[in-house]
């Protein structure tokens, strides 16, 4: 039976806001409801920081466990993504001077999108993580003015999103899933919530 299929018996839930992670959860074709709980993204300050945001996927799911003890039917689904530089983490930037700085540290180098996941129902939890190196090109600062002025990254990991004009433009390479860059490993989440289901008794 196909995955969609078996979905079919369970309620799903992306316990995350991102609109990007909506579209793609759409794009696969799951029956899904968006609920999210206010958790704080704090991490041990020795975690290596390619496993930061599969931590932190964890910490938001710890959230719905009331609610699944009471949901038995219900899988909860979520994510965190963050862009790792040189060991560095890029979260959201602090504004549009925020932004700019760390697109020009961006600029011309690599970095690792990081995307943690966490999948979770009243007896089972499964995490995974997947990462994408995504190569810049040099930017100009007027390239860099002219996208953070007129596409405003400031909720974006990284100060960009790869679906738009700087994707287009300015990245010169990606290894790996382009959807994780997006912000949601899409292939390997498909892959793990078949074998879920498939394990659940």
């Amino acid at each position: 039976m196909q995955l969609n299929e078996k979905l079919k018996k369970f309620h799903i839930i992306l316990g995350s806001g991102s609109p990007r992670r909506k579209e793609i959860f759409s794009i696969l074709g799951f029956d899904f409801e968006i609920k999210t709980f206010p958790t704080e993204e704090n991490y041990p300050e020795d975690l290596d920081k390619k496993q930061v945001s599969e931590f932190i996927a964890v910490e938001k799911a710890a959230a719905f466990k009331e609610m699944l003890e009471n949901q038995k039917n219900s899988i909860v689904i979520t994510a965190d993504t963050t862009v790792v530089l040189e060991n560095e983490i890029l979260g959201k930037p602090n504004g549009r001077n925020g932004a700019i700085e760390m697109l020009k540290k961006l600029s011309g180098k690599k970095h690792t999108v990081c995307t943690g996941v966490c999948i979770k129902n009243h007896s089972k939890e499964v995490t995974f993580s997947a990462y994408s190196d995504v190569w810049f090109r040099e930017l100009s600062d007027e390239e860099i003015t002219f996208y953070v002025d007129n596409f405003k990254p400031f909720d974006k990991a990284g100060s960009y999103a790869v679906q738009e004009w700087i994707g287009a433009a300015a990245i010169a390479r990606i290894e790996g899933s382009y959807y994780n860059v997006v912000g949601l490993p899409s292939q390997k989440l498909y892959m793990e919530l078949e074998k879920f289901i498939d394990g659940l008794k």
